[in-house]
């Protein structure tokens, strides 16, 4: 079932931004699980809203505490000065 809320939250961020990033890392404490992403800038916040509802609504239905981090992906122009 776990596995199948992961699949759900990570389809449902790639239908906001088909290009996001995604990985699932291991729970630190008490939490299930853990999905880091990497949206484009222009997506951080629909993707934020949207996960954190979604994996609200998995809490209250299932009992999974999924941690989900958005984080913006640098634009081209600063990832080739690096």
């Amino acid at each position: 079932m776990l596995a199948r809320r992961l699949s759900e939250l990570i389809d449902l961020a790639r239908q906001i931004d088909p290009d996001a990033e995604v990985q699932v890392l291991e729970p630190f404490e008490e939490e299930d699980a853990v999905i880091a992403l990497r949206v484009a800038p222009e997506k951080s916040e629909e993707v934020y809203e949207a996960m954190l509802h979604r994996s609200t609504q998995i809490w209250w239905e299932d009992g999974f505490d999924i941690i989900v981090w958005v984080r913006e992906k640098k634009p081209v122009a600063v990832k080739e000065a690096e």
